[in-house]
């Protein structure tokens, strides 16, 4: 898989400051020296801000663009502009169409519409920061309509068969990501910007249950600690958050980031299981 890194290191040097707070018992705390200490921020800050970043695009209520819930999506009626503080500087010539996947107890399908655009892309992120882009207008995608179904590999009921109505599947390495669009608007032609704002109106996401007809599976329950900013969660409660976000997520052995931060938690006691 080719990975890309979500754009988060502009606040990491804030957040090496607050590792000096940072909520790891006195036990484990003694036996990292500064070196050790530092690796584990810098191997786990990409972590923690995404695990904020996702869930508060899910679950904060005050967040104008959250989709109040998982597997629900945010449609944008216009662009952002510069009193925009839910996105860390957003593009205002873009349109963001956000979807929050939960994808634990069934995979998910989402129906992207046609558009038309000179640009549109798809990218995915779960909470180990890596980006996937699956469809873009650089490859052709978005000429007509395209349904993806995502999944991992803790879905409960589904193995990454092939499903019928279904163009592409996308294996997660998250079990709670966001899928979100960016749209270049054409604003400069209002009529045409309007056919894309019309067109975000289309995308619909369901489970593969829904798709195939049945009812919706009921959701297991979950409790996520508490999420809000990088300081408050290296402050707080920085390996509840971490154990839960190795729960969820796949790590590739081959890889070296991977090893890298299992590594650098394992003396904290912090594992996959």
């Amino acid at each position: 898989m080719n990975r890309a890194h979500f754009r988060a290191w502009p606040y990491l040097v804030a957040t090496l400051v607050a590792a000096h707070f940072m909520c790891v018992p006195i036990s484990a705390a003694a036996t990292l020296d500064d070196a050790q200490m530092e690796n584990l921020v810098r191997r786990s800050y990409q972590y923690v801000a995404m695990y904020n970043t996702n869930n508060n695009f899910a679950m904060q209520e005050a967040n104008p663009f959250s989709t109040n819930g998982w597997n629900k999506l945010f449609v944008p009626t216009g662009l952002m502009d510069h009193t925009v503080t839910a996105i860390p500087r957003p593009n205002n010539d873009t349109l963001y169409l956000m979807a929050m996947l939960d994808m634990r107890d069934d995979a998910i399908v989402i129906q992207f519409p046609a558009f038309d655009s000179k640009y549109v892309s798809l990218e995915t992120s779960a909470y180990d920061h890596y980006v996937d882009v699956p469809l873009s207008t650089t490859k052709g995608d978005f000429k007509k309509p395209t349904t993806m179904l995502f999944y991992t590999d803790r879905t409960r009921g589904y193995d990454g068969e092939p499903v019928d109505g279904i163009d592409k599947t996308l294996k997660m390495t998250g079990d709670f990501a966001i899928a979100f669009l960016r749209v270049a608007p054409q604003a400069s032609e209002p009529t045409r910007m309007q056919r894309n704002l019309e067109a975000m109106k289309k995308q619909k996401l369901m489970t593969l249950s829904e798709f195939r007809g049945g009812p919706m599976k009921t959701s297991s329950p979950v409790k996520f600690p508490a999420f809000g900013n990088d300081q408050t969660v290296f402050r707080n409660n920085f390996l509840e958050v971490m154990q839960f976000v190795v729960n969820h997520t796949t790590f590739d052995p081959n890889d070296e980031m991977d090893r890298e931060v299992l590594e650098a938690l394992k003396p904290l006691g912090v594992e996959p299981g």
